[in-house]
């Protein structure tokens, strides 16, 4: 699946649960603790296809869901840029030290499994909207 049509279709799951959240009447701490793995993965397996092999996609012992795909990730189907003949699609705005890159078929993917940056409570309540396209939008190609 291209990057584009990956994060128009979460968008959509997201905002089917956001909107399903806020006509039970849930505050915004109430949404941050509804979207932590483990309950994502008990009430709305279909979120991620991690969930159906009960797997993280980063080893935390807290891991919150709301910011499935990071706002410092960008990307672009067509390509970022090119690295003599690697195609890189995605890379991290900040970057974190945290974060590589993996190479297949002479393009680049930005792998970042090992960072945490918004998977804690502080950073989503730094940055909560409850449109989470609002909050991405830097990551879609200019």
């Amino acid at each position: 699946m291209a990057y584009f049509d990956w994060f128009m279709a979460h968008n959509r799951k997201h905002q089917d649960i956001v909107k399903k959240l806020i006509a039970q009447g849930y505050s915004k701490e109430m949404i941050i603790d509804y979207f932590v793995f483990e309950n994502m993965l008990a009430k709305e397996p279909l979120f991620c296809p991690l969930y159906a092999r009960k797997e993280k996609c980063h080893q935390l012992s807290y891991l919150n869901c709301y910011f499935c795909a990071c706002p410092y990730f960008r990307f672009n189907d067509l390509g970022l840029r090119k690295e003599g003949d690697i195609l890189v699609k995605s890379a991290c705005a900040i970057p974190s030290k945290k974060s590589a890159y993996y190479v297949h078929n002479a393009i680049s993917h930005l792998d970042c499994s090992a960072c945490s940056v918004p998977h804690t409570r502080a950073f989503i309540r730094k940055h909560f909207h409850l449109e989470w396209k609002e909050v991405m939008k830097k990551c879609l190609p200019s």
